[in-house]
């Protein structure tokens, strides 16, 4: 079986126009998060995502840096947000492509876990509601729809499950982070796809 690693890099290079563009997004993510952390290429990450196996940070990383990377599965439909590690016991903190996953009422409480175990910072990254495009499934516009009525597509269109049930815009993240203790230094970020903001990163640093 291949790893996610590899799957990636192949759906970048073949793969569906979905898929090659999806990843070419998450290479340009992963290079947003080395700018952030330059000048820690020796820090510990902790990549916090919906499954045990390596996802977009190890996929695109260079080998002597992925055993310094520790991968953590959330479970998306817990009571409660936790990540089994003590407080500032990693260096960075890497969420991708799961804050969305999460329900909307603990969404702030998985950036406050993230910031907990982060010493120097947290890095996160979600798709933007308003792109027409909703990435995970490829399909235009059906992610806008109210919650009723999209519920009603996905029973007939299998696709259309793979929306997240809980994308966010940019000033949640920014609401988020100025709601962590100690008012920490945080900004928003983008990529574009099309013209149009179609992932953001949520980049937070912690005093050190």
């Amino acid at each position: 079986m291949k790893s996610l690693s590899n799957a990636m890099l192949a759906a970048e290079l073949g793969g569906s126009w979905n898929e090659k563009l999806l990843n070419a997004q998450r290479r340009k993510l992963f290079e947003a998060f080395l700018l952030f952390r330059q000048g820690s290429a020796d820090d510990s990450v902790l990549d916090v995502g919906l499954r045990s196996e390596a996802g977009p940070l190890h996929a695109f990383a260079e080998a002597p840096a992925k055993s310094l990377m520790t991968s953590c599965a959330l479970d998306a439909a817990a009571a409660a947000p936790h990540l089994p590690w003590a407080d500032n016991s990693h260096d960075w903190v890497f969420c991708s492509e799961t804050i969305e996953h999460v329900p909307a009422e603990q969404q702030q409480a998985l950036v406050a876990e993230c910031f907990r175990v982060a010493r120097k910072g947290v890095f996160i990254v979600t798709p933007n509601r308003r792109h027409p495009l909703e990435f995970n499934s490829g399909l235009p516009l059906l992610h806008w729809l109210p919650h009723t009525l999209r519920r009603r597509v996905q029973s007939i269109l299998p696709q259309a499950r793979k929306i997240p049930p809980s994308l966010l815009e940019a000033p949640q993240l920014y609401a988020f982070a100025a709601a962590l203790p100690g008012a920490p230094q945080h900004d928003v970020g983008h990529k574009r796809v099309g013209g149009i903001k179609a992932h953001f990163f949520l980049m937070i640093r912690k005093d050190v």
